[in-house]
């Protein structure tokens, strides 16, 4: 039993480590970068209200929290990582959309006609989006 509880201690360290360590490089980066743009829109610069934006969160938030919490024990240890990946980037977005009234991006794209200003917490929430797209439930070989 003590040897299952270490487990779990030990998951959940990990997971809590991985996810502040990914909120202090994009803050870290943020901080570094010499063009900021402050984007007052939603994903994708999408011009909602901000009222709009917080209820958007909130319930994306709450479905995905209750999908994971539901879940977590058939995950395997990239589907966490995804799922660390999700979290890190989505709180350290909203935490400066509520600390600052917007959020830090400084990362040009420009592929053919495609354009956009991006910052490496949108960076994780893609990364965590595409693992969790192209995993299964089958161990890596």
């Amino acid at each position: 039993m003590q040897n299952l509880v270490n487990k779990k201690n030990a998951a959940t360290f990990w997971k809590v480590g991985v996810f502040l360590f990914f909120i202090v490089v994009d803050q870290f980066f943020k901080i570094s970068a010499d063009s900021i743009f402050k984007n007052q829109n939603f994903a994708f610069s999408l011009p909602i209200p901000t009222a709009l934006i917080y209820l958007i969160y909130f319930v994306l938030i709450a479905c995905i929290s209750f999908y994971v919490y539901e879940n977590h024990k058939k995950f395997f240890w990239w589907q966490d990582l995804a799922w660390v990946l999700i979290y890190a980037g989505a709180v350290a977005n909203i935490g400066e959309r509520i600390i600052l009234g917007y959020v830090r991006d400084w990362i040009y794209i420009s592929v053919y006609r495609w354009t956009g200003i991006y910052n490496l917490a949108d960076g994780f929430i893609i990364l965590g989006v595409v693992i969790l797209l192209f995993s299964s439930n089958k161990k890596l070989a």
